[in-house]
């Protein structure tokens, strides 16, 4: 059984998310799913423990990394927000754990899945020796070294085909976006008790991508796009479409994350700019709080009854 574990949290996939509104920083729509995110992660958690994990670490993984309200945790969880140049970019330490779930994903970039995209919505596609490419391959594949194996993934049902037809064996719990939740409550129940049968996975190893690859990333906002970010990183172009090869899995991600987020400058100054990026990310839940106070309060005056 694992016992340390490691909750890859997104709001795509979560509970409350129904619209890109909804998924998009500092609106009113953002507020609501921030909160039901949050109690999509404390009901998987409160259930973990209950069946004898030792330990949970909870890493807010969606856009400024400040999505989950820490007052909505359980206590014995640790939750981290923000984003870590190393060891692992973006994440930061692994804190010993085993196992990795990924809660509330989406499918990837050019997939026709529910608010789809790879790292930025401004990616048409990316294509790995002709396979697309998702955000649970990339994130699984940057834990590798780390031994964690990936045991659960949640999302809508064409993020859930994708996980099982990269990771074989892995255990999925589908959202449907077709409509809103009509009963959250019952489905965040169905989702720990997957979360909890997933400790027991035997089937699954540690992931990573396949290398030496030959990548093709599709710009969504045209050639001209294209052109401004192949020349400012040296990279192949041919239209709306840019080229390159990877060597290694770190090589890949590398440049994918040169592509998606960063100019020269910026990856100079990353050391520096992160807290400032973090800070801003703090920012944005300090608005929440003011903005659905009444709620949080309830929530966490009746959590002791409720999340047992």
């Amino acid at each position: 059984m694992h016992r340390k574990i490691l909750i890859i949290a997104d709001i795509e996939g979560s509970s409350g998310c129904m619209s890109y509104s909804a998924s998009s920083f500092n609106t009113e729509e953002w507020y609501d799913a921030c909160i039901d995110m949050s109690m999509d992660v404390r009901y998987v958690t409160d259930a973990l423990f209950a069946a004898g994990a030792e330990q949970v670490v909870i890493k807010d993984f969606h856009r400024t990394g400040y999505n989950l309200l820490p007052e909505l945790m359980n206590s014995r969880a640790r939750l981290v927000s923000g984003y870590k140049n190393s060891p692992v970019p973006g994440i930061g330490s692994v804190y010993g754990c085993d196992a990795v779930m990924f809660t509330g994903m989406h499918a990837s970039s050019g997939s026709g899945g529910f608010l789809a995209h790879t790292l930025t919505s401004r990616h048409g596609y990316i294509l790995a020796d002709g396979k697309s490419v998702s955000e649970l391959q990339i994130f699984a594949s940057s834990l590798y070294s780390h031994g964690l194996r990936p045991i659960f993934f949640s999302g809508c049902p064409e993020a859930c085909r994708e996980a099982v037809e990269a990771i074989p064996g892995i255990d999925v719990y589908q959202v449907d976006k077709s409509s809103p939740l009509s009963d959250r409550k019952t489905w965040r129940e169905g989702l720990a008790a997957a979360a909890v049968k997933s400790l027991s996975n035997p089937d699954t190893v540690p992931y990573i991508m396949k290398t030496p690859c030959n990548v093709e990333l599709k710009v969504r906002d045209g050639e001209s796009a294209a052109e401004k970010i192949a020349r400012r990183w040296q990279l192949e172009r041919s239209g709306d479409r840019i080229f390159f090869s990877a060597e290694s899995f770190d090589e890949f991600y590398k440049i994918l994350i040169r592509i998606s987020y960063l100019t020269p400058f910026i990856e100079k100054i990353l050391p520096a700019a992160l807290p400032l990026f973090n800070l801003f990310g703090r920012f944005g839940l300090s608005v929440i709080r003011r903005k659905r106070r009444a709620e949080i309060t309830r929530l966490c005056g009746i959590s002791k009854n409720i999340l047992k």
